[in-house]
């Protein structure tokens, strides 16, 4: 009986443990956002591209600005196939959509900033995403996540107080 017990505890905390790593974590500070390195240093265009996005793409009622249905700035569909972001429980009102493919039809209408290192033949330049879940009956973004080239471990949701970070004009410069 003691060692079915320990069998048993034995594979919930390794259920636990798998739960646990393939949950996103959300970045909330300026600090938080620097120490995952996300878009940085150049040729890479991540951290570009989120605060173009945030300081150009949505109000800050979370509304969209820039039309990802339309394709506005290389925006297109995200399929989410291997679960990276959280599975939509309700996928006729929400949809997610990715940006930051500078191969994409669109993404030479993205800020010059955010495209001036890129060069087809690094892949560097070329593996920073942003993704969105979008309501698709009041135009709002529900979640910003930010991700180096659909990495799980390099996935990461931004929350509301570094949301509002990224809008002051401090990050302007940056862009």
């Amino acid at each position: 009986m003691a060692n079915h017990t320990s069998v048993l505890r034995c594979i919930l905390l390794l259920l636990l443990a798998v739960a646990l790593a393939s949950a996103l974590r959300t970045l909330d500070t300026n600090e938080e956002l620097e120490k995952t390195g996300f878009g940085t240093p150049p040729p890479r265009h991540g951290l570009k591209l989120l605060l173009w996005y945030v300081q150009t793409c949505i109000d800050n009622n979370m509304v969209s600005l820039c039309d990802p249905r339309e394709g506005a700035y290389g925006f297109h569909m995200f399929k989410n196939y291997k679960l990276l972001l959280p599975k939509l429980k309700d996928q006729n009102l929400y949809t997610y959509y990715t940006i930051g493919n500078l191969h994409s039809h669109g993404a030479e209408n993205l800020p010059y900033e955010v495209r001036r290192y890129y060069d087809k033949d690094n892949l560097l330049s070329n593996q920073d995403r942003v993704l969105v879940k979008y309501n698709q009956n009041n135009n709002h973004i529900e979640k910003i996540y930010i991700s180096e080239h659909y990495k799980q471990r390099k996935t990461y949701m931004i929350g509301p107080n570094l949301l509002s970070s990224l809008r002051q004009p401090s990050w302007l410069a940056m862009i």
